[in-house]
């Protein structure tokens, strides 16, 4: 079944599996120290990463996959998200994408996305802006050759989804009721302005990247093969479901507090 791990090309479907992966690329990755432990990235040339977490004696605590690509993203982070499952490494934010003038609320939609890296991010006062390169790990996904053809499959199934679409489905549930504690999940819909098959620099495993342009900004897609029947290029339509992981490149202002930053009271 496909996953974040298989979708940058890693075999790991058991706590063993990513024991053993943890252990195999300790050795060759980057040690960055923070309050309350120590991050192990591991990040080779081909853009997959690990992210493990260490406790401040040593011991692991987590382990958390990312993908380092072209997209880029301006938003205003609102909020941080605690869950019961986080480690005191793990993080996750709420923000809007493409915000309108500086301001904290009214952009293109709000979306949630895990922090591979959040606890160097533990001062950084909320809300800000900031400019985030999010990796969107497909856990269903459908490719379509052209516009045209994806129009027409929308057509015939009843539905009128646009080819650029995002619906945060982390933050409302098919019902329409809020999700309690939000999550990083989101459907998104866009046209691919590039994409390769990459491998994973450890199995050797291909997996398909396509970097997606929708509304708000484009993401770094990340797609397991046996996803698709044939391997994203230019032009195509990708649509699906994704796991969101984001990492905060830069910041300015502080904008005001918005609707979200008050729901969560973060």
């Amino acid at each position: 079944m496909p996953s974040q791990f298989s979708a940058i090309g890693f075999e790991a479907s058991s706590g063993e599996d990513l024991a053993a992966l943890a252990s195999k690329v300790a050795e060759r990755a980057d040690s960055i120290f923070v309050d309350g432990g120590e991050y192990l990235r591991w990040a080779p040339a081909s853009g997959e990463q690990l992210w493990l977490q260490l406790k401040k004696s040593g011991d692991a605590m987590g382990m958390n996959p990312h993908f380092a690509g072209k997209a880029s993203m301006r938003v205003a982070i609102e909020a941080r998200i605690s869950r019961d499952k986080h480690t005191p490494l793990d993080g996750t934010f709420v923000a809007w994408a493409n915000p309108k003038g500086g301001a904290d609320a009214g952009g293109e939609y709000p979306f949630v996305f895990d922090c591979p890296d959040a606890a160097v991010h533990a001062k950084l006062a909320l809300p800000t802006l900031a400019d985030v390169q999010v990796a969107a790990f497909a856990q269903q996904a459908t490719l379509y050759e052209s516009e045209a053809v994806y129009l027409a499959a929308q057509q015939a199934q009843g539905m009128s989804f646009p080819a650029r679409a995002f619906i945060p489905s982390g933050l409302v549930s098919p019902s329409g009721e809020p999700v309690t504690p939000p999550e990083p999940h989101a459907l998104i819909s866009g046209q691919v302005i590039e994409a390769e098959e990459r491998h994973n620099s450890i199995t050797g495993n291909p997996f398909f990247w396509a970097l997606l342009d929708t509304v708000g900004g484009t993401f770094d897609a990340i797609i397991d093969p046996v996803l698709l029947d044939y391997q994203p290029s230019a032009g195509n339509i990708l649509s699906g479901w994704f796991w969101l992981s984001g990492r905060i490149a830069t910041k300015s202002e502080t904008p005001s507090r918005g609707w979200i930053k008050r729901l969560v009271g973060r």
